[in-house]
């Protein structure tokens, strides 16, 4: 017989080590005096008749008066089937309590928290970020190092076969994809600024800022709208100034030099 595996089914509903053993022993044999259930249930005598009181507050132990010796007090226990039967309501009632006052609570919660992490270590973010490719429905927009784009081709090609509005900016150099991809204007300043840098925002919904030139590579990951319209914006400002670079090249070097030191390191 199981018995220990009963009296931990017990305390799941809500007895002690003490309460479980005493019903376990009253159900055996009933009605019992305190004696003979602390010898039944190997509960201390001095911790019977306590914790016998507090089952009777309870209700799932009722003493018994009279019998063979008298007016000595014995005990029987509440019925199993009965038992069972209340744990089970109580249960459910409080599920149906939970069910309504979470439901009231979770409406009245902060509609303007948003998801916000960190991935630490250059795979698991390369995988969170390939993960988060192939799980976008709309659009992509992302600026990043050949490296990391090699790595994410697949991911990336088969979200531009589903249909996703994909736009890329490389920071080191041009490749060839179906979708539209912006070289960034290549110098050794502009390099150093960008270096080991990656920022992604998918479907408008969630941005991934991640940074694998430091010792400890790490990624933000983010749905608040804040961090999303500042990366988008971040993106595409970037694609529009290399536009314009590309566009108006001898002007611009002519005007900032040639690695547009002029420009970049006015601060």
């Amino acid at each position: 017989m199981k018995i220990q595996q009963t009296i931990d089914g017990l305390k799941d509903l809500g007895f002690t080590e003490y309460e479980a053993r005493i019903y376990l022993s009253l159900l055996r044999s009933h009605p019992s005096n305190g004696n003979t259930i602390a010898v039944q249930s190997g509960v201390p005598t001095p911790k019977v008749y306590e914790t016998l009181r507090k089952m009777q507050e309870r209700e799932v132990v009722f003493a018994v008066a009279g019998g063979d010796k008298g007016n000595q007090m014995r005990y029987s226990p509440l019925p199993y089937d009965d038992l069972l039967s209340r744990s089970k309501k109580a249960f459910l009632g409080n599920v149906d309590f939970l069910q309504n006052a979470l439901t009231e609570i979770a409406a009245m919660s902060d509609t303007n928290w948003t998801e916000l992490f960190v991935i630490n270590g250059y795979a698991a973010v390369m995988e969170a970020v390939r993960s988060a490719v192939t799980e976008s429905k709309t659009d992509i927009i992302m600026s990043l190092w050949s490296q990391e784009l090699d790595f994410l081709y697949e991911a990336l090609m088969d979200a531009h076969q589903r249909g996703v509005s994909i736009v890329t900016l490389t920071f080191d150099q041009a490749v060839h994809v179906p979708w539209r991809n912006f070289k960034h204007h290549h110098a050794d300043l502009i390099r150093a600024r960008h270096a080991g840098e990656l920022n992604l925002v998918l479907d408008k919904e969630k941005t991934i800022i991640f940074q694998s030139s430091d010792e400890r590579p790490h990624a933000v990951v983010s749905r608040h709208p804040v961090t999303i319209k500042t990366t988008l914006n971040y993106i595409r400002h970037d694609i529009y100034v290399n536009r314009i670079v590309e566009d108006f090249g001898e002007v611009m070097t002519q005007r900032y030099g040639s690695g547009l030191e002029g420009l970049i390191n006015d601060f």
